[in-house]
């Protein structure tokens, strides 16, 4: 698949970059559970793997308002856990339904440079 920079999208429907893959379409954040997020990787600009969504923080209204990525380690062991708005990211589902993706723009490094997350 290779990336495909569409205009920024909104916030009420998470990603603040426009981010579209081939068999794949944005995702309503109001279709979405925590079960399709969670252990989901995040793909950075380069498409590269930089972390796996750990866990998720709700806000007002019971709606998904960050998430907590962890980045490094093997299976969650040394991971260095840090906290995202879910403004941030952009989340995509196959057009058939079975597979999420979730992309920020942004580098694993930057990522590691942000303060621990101990939540």
């Amino acid at each position: 698949m290779s990336p495909t920079s569409t205009m920024p999208t909104d916030a009420s429907g998470g990603g603040a970059h426009g981010i579209s893959r081939d068999g794949y379409a944005k995702a309503a954040v109001h279709e979405l559970k925590s079960s399709d997020l969670e252990g989901a990787k995040v793909h950075g600009r380069d498409d590269e793997t930089i972390g796996s969504v750990s866990t998720l923080t709700l806000g007002a209204e019971g709606r998904i308002d960050a998430a907590v990525i962890d980045v490094g380690g093997f299976l969650g062991i040394g991971a260095h856990s840090v906290l995202v708005p879910f403004d941030d990211l952009t989340v995509l589902r196959a057009t058939d339904g079975s597979d999420v993706r979730v992309h920020m723009d942004t580098t694993k490094d930057k990522l590691k440079a942000m303060p621990q997350h101990h939540g």
